[in-house]
């Protein structure tokens, strides 16, 4: 009985241990921690005038260091490479907490599309969501400016002014062709007598280099329809020289120029209807 009482003994010995074993080998299963994930852009645009940039981030964002503050031009870095243009400045406007930023950019030279505009984090720690979490430095995108030709505010005076505006009496003029596809054209005489005409347009590039064509319908004061050429120029401010004539109702002696032919080619009027514009950004109207 004594040697059956053992031989249990022995057997439950045997297996607290295999079961001490047993339990020693399972590893311990440890769930891995949470991926912190901070804003990312996700959409960029520019508008049809290429003043300014609309920047979309996958949550609502804050100034990076400070609690509940909206960002700032400092938070950004905003770059151009390739084609002609460059940016001289920019400016944002963003309110806390949205998906949005808005950055006005000004800019140098003539645009041809090739324009390549990189916009991302001034720093690791610019930009920050609602758990201060940050957007990494690697972050980027990118778009490129557009070849908008005609499109923006124009103004002539002194020299620039064609002869005819000249004997007329006028000291300036002042156009602003918009991306709606409208314009508006305004006239200063010495005398300080203004004239304004509104109206819509269209442009488009010839098959001469350096030439583009644009014909325009006048709505105000009468109507009229005028047609004409005009070439752009790289410069700081760019350089347009423009040539168009009223073809409805028609002038006797007037037809217009062509990019063929070149400026001067409006008939009677040759070279004395031809005029300078140099682009500027007053957003007047």
């Amino acid at each position: 009985m004594k040697r059956i009482a053992h031989y249990l003994l022995l057997l439950l010995f045997f297996s607290v241990l295999t079961g001490a074993i047993s339990c020693s080998d399972e590893k311990e299963i440890v769930d891995p921690p949470p991926v912190v994930i901070g804003p990312k852009f996700t959409t960029i645009s520019i508008s049809g005038d290429n003043k300014e940039l609309i920047i979309g981030f996958t949550e609502g964002v804050f100034k990076g260091g400070l609690v509940n503050q909206p960002l700032s031009m400092d938070d950004f870095s905003v770059t151009f490479s390739g084609g002609q243009a460059v940016l001289d400045s920019f400016r944002l406007s963003h309110i806390s907490n949205d998906t949005l930023a808005y950055i006005r950019i000004f800019t140098s030279g003539l645009a041809t599309g090739e324009e390549l505009i990189t916009v991302a984090p001034a720093t690791g720690t610019s930009v920050v969501n609602s758990e201060a979490i940050p957007m990494k430095a690697t972050e980027k995108i990118t778009t490129n400016l557009s070849d908008i030709g005609i499109i923006g505010e124009w103004i002539s005076t002194g020299d620039n002014l064609s002869v005819i505006f000249g004997n007329f009496g006028f000291d300036s003029v002042y156009m602003h062709y918009k991306t709606d596809g409208t314009f508006i054209f305004k006239s200063h005489t010495i005398g300080g007598i203004e004239n304004v005409v509104t109206g819509t347009f269209q442009q488009s590039i010839s098959n001469v280099p350096g030439f583009r064509l644009i014909s325009l319908e006048q709505l105000t004061p009468v109507a009229a329809s005028n047609q004409g050429i005009f070439s752009l120029e790289n410069f700081a401010v760019v350089k347009m020289t423009y040539e168009v004539v009223q073809t409805n109702p028609q002038v006797n002696g007037l037809t217009p120029p062509t990019p063929e032919l070149g400026f001067g080619s409006s008939g009677l009027l040759g070279s004395d209807n031809t005029q300078v514009f140099l682009r500027t950004d007053t957003e007047l109207y």
